[in-house]
């Protein structure tokens, strides 16, 4: 009986909010920050990634190598600093549900390359992270994250939060001068 409350608490406190959200957001926010100054340290690479999987139309692939890694970083600095945390964290699923389908597609074709996940190089190392079985594993994983990043009702350790405390401090102090 004790158990099942307990799951029923831990449960309860991930939809309001605890510090396992807050941690996997500020995780999140600062993986895809880092995602995104990674590849725009290098765009040409990352564009060449990005045609490699052979889903968008040429013509559009030198704006998509722009826009995908500015759209990480400022998703990745919301979710870090916990600013526009819901908003934030639906654009980082969004956009990991799109990966995930574009690399699932790949996979599905049998072809095999660098994603082009993190541009590591830039940095004088190299990490494999082929298109396969795992990098749609992994997807499905941050995918979860930014999912129960959003569906929690509050965001401890965040800038939002201490916003908010400030408003009730105020409301209560003005209500008792």
């Amino acid at each position: 009986m004790s158990g099942e409350s307990g799951i029923r608490r831990f449960a309860a406190g991930l939809r309001y909010g605890s510090r396992l959200t807050a941690a996997v957001r500020i995780l999140l926010g600062i993986l895809f920050a880092l995602s995104g100054i990674l590849k725009m340290i290098d765009i040409e690479a990352f564009g060449a990634a990005i045609a490699m999987y052979d889903i968008l139309p040429s013509d559009l692939v030198p704006y998509a190598a722009v826009f995908v890694p500015a759209l990480e970083l400022v998703i990745g600095l919301c979710c870090a600093i916990g600013w526009r945390t819901r908003a934030a964290s639906l654009l980082g699923l969004l956009l990991m549900i799109a990966f995930t389908l574009f690399v699932a597609v790949n996979v599905a074709r049998g072809r095999r390359f660098d994603c082009g996940c993190f541009r590591t190089e830039a940095l004088g190392f190299s990490i494999e992270q082929d298109v396969g079985p795992g990098a749609v594993a992994r997807n499905m994983v941050l995918s979860a994250g930014f999912a129960l990043v959003f569906a929690a009702k509050r965001h401890l350790a965040s800038l939002e939060h201490t916003v908010e405390k400030m408003r009730l401090k105020h409301l209560k102090k003005a209500r008792y001068e």
